[in-house]
C-alpha cells in the first residue's frame, strides 16, 4: 500500500469518525492509530503533541529569531515578534507541564 493510499484511507476513517461524533485519531508509537473516548488518552496525545510544538517554536526562537534580533537590536519588528514569541512560548509551556 503507497503512501498516498494510507494518508486517504485515514483521512476517511477520520472524516467518517467526525461525522458519527467520534473522538479524533491519536497515534502512538506502540499501538499506532487508534480512535480512544477516554480522557486522559486524549490528554496525553494532546500534551504529546504540544511539547512537540513546543520543542519545534524553541528551535525556530533560537535558530532564527535570536540571530535576527541579535543583528538588529533596534528593528521594531525584532522588538515586535520576540514579545509575541515570548508569549506563545510561555503559554505553550504552561500546557504542555500543567
Amino acid at each position: 500500500m503507497s503512501d498516498s493510499q494510507v494518508r486517504s484511507g485515514l483521512s476517511a476513517l477520520r472524516d467518517e469518525a467526525a461525522a458519527k461524533g467520534w473522538p479524533p485519531l491519536i497515534w502512538t508509537r506502540t499501538d499506532g492509530y487508534q480512535l480512544d473516548a477516554e480522557r486522559a488518552a486524549l490528554e496525553s496525545y494532546e500534551r504529546a503533541v504540544v511539547r512537540e510544538k513546543l520543542t519545534q517554536f524553541r528551535r525556530f526562537i533560537t535558530g532564527t529569531v535570536t540571530p535576527h534580533a541579535a543583528a538588529h537590536p533596534n528593528d521594531k519588528w525584532v522588538k515586535h515578534i520576540v514579545a509575541q514569541l515570548n508569549s506563545i512560548e510561555s503559554t505553550l509551556d504552561l500546557i504542555a507541564s500543567a
